[in-house]
Formats: C-alpha cells, structure tokens, sequence
C-alpha cells in the first residue's frame, strides 16, 4: 500500500496541530485561570471553545486537564455546540 505513509503522516500532523491548538486553550493552567476569573463574576461554570470546528477532547492537552480538574473535584463534561456553517465542536464546560 503505497498510500499508507502519508497517511501516517497526515494523520500525526493532524493530531499535532490539535495539540496545539489544545496548548492554547485548555492547559490547565490557562482553564484554572478562566475558572478563578467566572467565580469572581458570581458564576458558578465557564465554558471554554475552539476558535475552529476542532475536537480537542482527546488532546493529551484535554485529558491531563480534565483529570486535574475531576481529581479538584469540578464537574466536566463537553458540549456540542452547532456552528452557523453547520459544523460542530465540543466546547469545554466545567461546573462547580
């Protein structure tokens, strides 16, 4: 199968950008701030979303952040959200 490496390679550089993607926006550093940020507005949940139709939710970026946040004892669950072009992504929420 002649196809199967740049397939490979696709699917690595795929999985590279999403990770990058989930760098930007779902390390738990940055969601621990989002969250201080939401409860010092009387919120009591924050939603965070990729800017593109991405599913992060199985990032390395995601899991690490969602055990840390489970383990802090916060309620995580991911949100399909339907965009006007009629593309989907899963938003982040976390409740406390």
């Amino acid at each position: 199968m002649t196809g199967a490496p740049i397939l490979e390679r696709v699917k690595e550089m795929t999985r590279q950008a999403r990770e990058r993607e989930a760098e930007k926006l779902l390390a738990v550093k940055l969601v621990k701030e989002a969250i201080s940020e939401a409860a010092g507005q009387g919120f009591s949940r924050v939603v965070i979303a990729p800017h593109k139709p991405l599913d992060l939710t199985k990032t390395e970026v995601a899991l690490a952040t969602v055990a840390e946040l489970e383990k802090d004892g916060f309620h995580i669950q991911w949100e399909v959200r339907i965009q006007p072009d009629n593309t989907s992504l899963k938003a982040l929420v976390v409740n406390w």
